[in-house]
């Protein structure tokens, strides 16, 4: 029996290149899913770029949002930008993903 299951990966980006920002791009990137990486960091951004080939490269989530090849928004950012970042990625119609510490 065929599976029904969509296998088909979807293009992300993942916004915030800290500590745990580092893990998920990897991971993304493991997965064939990366399309992008968004940081404020131009340094570390050059050399995730450089470790992860074919990935792109932006300083703003406004570029992401207006990407129509990116379906989803990996949000790796201190806690207290979880909700405006998520709510502008909503809005743009692309799923989010978002991890939220415990409090």
């Amino acid at each position: 029996m065929e599976s029904t299951v969509n296998k088909e990966i979807p293009s992300v980006a993942v916004v915030g290149t800290g500590y745990w920002g580092k893990n998920l791009v990897r991971n993304f990137h493991q997965i064939g899913a990366l399309k992008m990486i968004c940081d404020k960091n131009e340094s570390v951004l050059g050399i995730l770029q450089a470790q992860h080939p074919g990935v792109e490269i932006c300083y703003a989530l406004t570029d992401i949002l207006k990407r129509d090849d990116i379906q989803g928004v990996v949000i790796a950012t201190p806690a207290e930008t979880h909700f405006f970042l998520a709510r502008e990625v909503l809005l743009a119609d692309k799923h989010v993903y978002v991890e939220k510490p415990l409090v």
